[in-house]
């Protein structure tokens, strides 16, 4: 392994364009070329680290892993080089304290030779691990933890986690996990307490479907079992939902619910459980969400809310007419942050559910990254997209709860997604929330749309602003859509990545073009809009 002579273009440090309420504050650039693969980008506790696999030049097949790392102001390294073997694709990553773990399998057979690279950040020392004896399964999901390799997959359509210790070899299987009937919707890791929970949903005898919450130790013993359902409520079924991290042994699991043998499209739950696996839920319901039509056009919203006031009246069941999924909670000292999407689909009104859960599934894969990839290595994808290919997904909503420690409703509102139609039946955008000040931020059309929330009141809505540099001598020739990425970094600033083709003056002062991968840190601040507003 060596370093390669790449290095970065580190631009401006401070921020020079702002537009509105976002700000783009620093920027990095690795040079690239247009057909390359893009870098994977996951955050760290120093700043961030990317990677990729590249092929050498010319018609050889040797392949090597690049990665770079930079602080949070985006001052990075250059680009470090690590040799692969050929034939090998990228199939899963995973950070672990100060080591990259990458998962690479030869070919498209779940049989078929697969290796595990840990890299060494800050010797750049690379160990390479053979997993030998590990089940024949399509794997979906690769995280690490305390040098064991967590490996959960399909396999005869049925679950099935297994636990590789990366220095001895030793393989173990999880038991309680392969059975008919069981999807798992949720593998989070808790490096803190060395247990990863699994969130399964199981369908019994009578096709009756719950979830379980089963946590293990490292040595794939099971810990505890929680299985939740609506108690008292035969009527009703939970069909999804997202598990937070322990706080004092207790957990929180929220997402949507509805009533059995039917659409799951009738609000959301919020079940807390205690340290002894007890809990308690509270179901909401559109009688609770005074906001929700907040996204519709004033007569259509004013309609809306005249029928729903019917339909409490004469006690009727209050159903959603599309898909609402939760995407993700933001879980702070006394409160929850609930993000849903609201969208419909055009294979019918809801997604199916049994087999493609439609809340991102395996969401939590490392860092928020999705791990599954074509064979290829190439673009991400979600379980079951093969058969449902052809779907669109038009997005209508944002939806966001403030619950309070108890899961009372706090506030209510929804944003309009203005119909926006796209084939991935993924998260829709980003969300910053500190308690009182909330920022929703997502790409469309390689523009950025920000919306703000203060104390669940909405004071701006789909303000659109186009992809800039911080460099002004500079120009965005060509962006390459289908590479760009936003993710939220921390506290109100996102992380935007993806290949550009740069205009700039060479020194002779001559016209040139250079090709990279960049990040970009941007901040959202509704202060900017008011300094500007004084400033004119």
């Amino acid at each position: 392994m060596h370093k390669n002579l790449l290095l970065f273009f580190l631009l401006a440090a401070l921020p020079v364009y702002a537009m509105a309420q976002v700000q783009f504050v620093q920027r990095a650039e690795v040079p690239t070329e247009w057909s390359d693969r893009d870098y994977i980008v996951l955050p760290t506790q120093e700043g961030t680290i990317g990677f990729r696999v590249k092929a050498r030049k010319g018609f050889s097949l040797e392949q090597r892993l690049q990665y770079f790392f930079t602080n949070m102001r985006l001052q990075g390294s250059g680009v470090y080089e690590v040799p692969i073997k050929d034939y090998f694709d990228l199939i899963g990553f995973d950070l672990d304290d100060d080591y990259l773990y990458t998962l690479f399998q030869k070919g498209e057979s779940y049989s078929s030779e697969k290796v595990v690279y840990e890299v060494d950040l800050a010797t750049h020392q690379v160990r390479e691990v053979a997993l030998d004896n590990i089940l024949e399964m399509e794997l979906q999901e690769f995280l690490i933890m305390e040098k064991k390799a967590i490996l959960m997959g399909m396999m005869d359509y049925r679950p099935a986690i297994q636990l590789l210790d990366t220095e001895n070899g030793s393989v173990i299987t999880v038991q309680g996990v392969y059975a008919n009937e069981v999807s798992i919707l949720q593998l989070r890791k808790d490096p803190e307490l060395k247990v990863f929970d699994v969130l399964v949903s199981k369908r019994d005898r009578y096709k009756k479907r719950s979830l379980a919450v089963m946590t293990f130790d490292l040595e794939g013993n099971k810990l505890r079992e929680v299985k939740v359902e609506p108690n008292n409520r035969p009527d009703l079924e939970i069909a999804e939902g997202i598990l937070t991290p322990m706080d004092d042994y207790s957990q929180v699991l929220i997402g949507p619910f509805g009533q059995r043998k039917r659409d799951p499209n009738m609000g959301v739950y919020f079940s807390k459980i205690n340290e002894f696996g007890e809990y308690e839920n509270r179901f909401l319901t559109l009688a609770d969400f005074k906001q929700f039509y907040n996204y519709l056009p004033e007569k259509q919203q004013a309609k809306r809310e005249k029928k729903l006031e019917r339909d409490i009246e004469k006690e009727k069941d209050l159903t959603l007419s599309n898909t609402l999924v939760t995407r993700g909670i933001v879980a702070g000292e006394n409160y929850f942050l609930v993000y849903n999407d609201y969208y419909l689909t055009s294979s019918g009104r809801t997604s199916p559910r049994d087999m493609m859960y439609s809340s991102d599934f395996y969401r939590y894969a490392p860092m928020s990254m999705r791990n599954r990839v074509r064979p290829g290595g190439y673009p991400w994808y979600y379980p079951g997209s093969d058969a449902m290919a052809n779907n669109e997904y038009k997005f209508m909503a944002a939806q966001f709860i403030l619950l309070d420690e108890q899961g009372q409703l706090v506030w209510d509102n929804s944003l309009s997604l203005e119909d926006v139609t796209t084939s991935s039946p993924g998260k829709f955008g980003e969300v910053s929330f500190d308690g009182e000040d909330l920022y929703y931020l997502y790409l469309e059309d390689e523009k950025l749309k920000l919306s703000y929330l203060q104390d669940g009141e909405i004071e701006l809505q789909n303000e659109e602003m186009p992809l800039a540099l911080i460099n002004g001598s500079e120009r965005i020739k060509d962006t390459q859509a289908e590479s760009l990425s936003l993710s939220w970094w921390y506290g109100n600033y996102f992380l935007l990545s993806g290949k550009q083709r740069i205009r700039f003056l060479d020194e002779e002062g001559r016209e040139a073009t250079r090709e990279v991968f960049f990040m970009t840190k941007v901040l959202a601040d509704a202060s900017l809009k008011k300094e500007a507003e004084k400033e004119d």
